[in-house]
């Protein structure tokens, strides 16, 4: 360059921003999930996103539901006006069939909406702290078959919202910590054909280990309370290829869950495959049998965790279970994420 200066050229290529992807998810359960999603991540050039998601799934293991249908559609819009200030909305159509027993079951009908407000308070590069807000969820239950309970009927709940993120990506792993938490409140005669709480909370840390890259240890935690409403919704489980993997899919269920995992992983001969031992411990307010059992499972596992990234990011992770109160010996385990 002219009078010895160095030139410096950078060359950008804009990613593709509207995907049609095909959805499929299955794990070591018997669970299997087919369908597509659309994910526009720029809309208009605003940074807007938008995930339009049609589904459908067959549980044959399942005491919850033993075939679902989805349709949602979920559309984000941060700061809006140039403010800290972002819009979020859903809408969604599921569609179950809920067993009773071996013989009887009945279908489920809900359709759901939701609107909320949420003001960032991150700061920094990366972006890192606390996200807060509110809004209205609206939820519509029907049911309809021979053997069916009588229908929930409407309800329109306020809910509150908060997230604190401090992530960092490292393409085959993450560090840093994440914590979610969420409460909904409806009361009968406002807007509602019956009252009920609900509040959850989940928590997420992962800390490096040693000099090795991507060798981490994991935290992660989950609580979580649904109260009153005209039936128990088993709104939670553990058992299967997700949490406590030492027992059987939905192993336990009910309307109130503790569970706790610690993690260690280390990569074997390539960054995308690592190895994983973890020790699980949860349990609900009742099993599958419907009886009363708040006391704690645990098990402990050691694995393979597959990350590719290939187009989109997929980990897969399989392995071996081992239940340390009652449960039926080892279990295998293998799952998408």
């Amino acid at each position: 360059a002219p009078g010895g200066g160095v030139v410096l050229k950078i060359a950008v290529k804009e990613k593709r921003y509207l995907l049609p992807l095909p959805r499929i998810d299955s794990s070591s359960d018997g669970d299997v999930s087919y369908g597509a999603q659309l994910r526009w991540a720029n809309v208009r050039g605003l940074n807007h996103r938008l995930n339009l998601t049609v589904e459908e799934g067959r549980y044959p293991n399942g005491n919850r539901r033993e075939r679902e249908r989805e349709a949602s559609l979920a559309y984000t819009a941060p700061f809006v006006n140039d403010t800290q200030w972002a819009l979020s909305g859903r809408l969604q159509a599921l569609e179950r069939v809920t067993p009773l027993d071996d013989e009887r079951n009945y279908q489920e009908t809900y359709h759901r909406a939701e609107v909320l407000a949420i003001r960032d308070l991150t700061t920094g590069r990366p972006r890192h702290g606390w996200r807060i807000g509110g809004g209205l969820f609206v939820e519509d239950e029907a049911n309809k078959g021979e053997f069916a309970p009588p229908s929930e009927g409407h309800t329109t709940a306020l809910v509150g919202v908060a997230t604190y993120e401090d992530l960092r990506f490292h393409v085959y792993s993450e560090t840093g910590r994440k914590f979610e938490a969420r409460a909904e409140v409806a009361a009968e005669g406002l807007g509602s054909d019956y009252g009920y709480e609900m509040w959850q909370a989940r928590y997420f840390q992962s800390r490096p280990w040693g000099e090795r890259d991507h060798q981490t240890w994991h935290l992660i935690g989950l609580l979580g309370e649904r109260r009153g409403g005209p039936m128990p919704r088993d709104v939670y489980s553990l058992g299967g290829s997700s949490r406590l993997r030492g027992y059987e899919s939905e192993f336990l269920l009910g309307d109130r869950v503790y569970y706790g995992s610690v993690e260690w992983l280390r990569p074997i001969h390539r960054d995308w495959l690592r190895g994983v031992l973890m020790l699980e411990a949860g349990g609900t307010d009742r099993d599958r049998d419907g009886l009363r059992n708040a006391s704690p499972f645990a098990s402990i596992g050691l694995g393979l965790r597959m990350r590719f990234t290939w187009f989109v990011d997929l980990e897969f992770e399989l392995g071996i279970a081992y239940p340390l109160r009652g449960g039926g010996g080892a279990r295998f385990f293998a799952g998408a994420h």
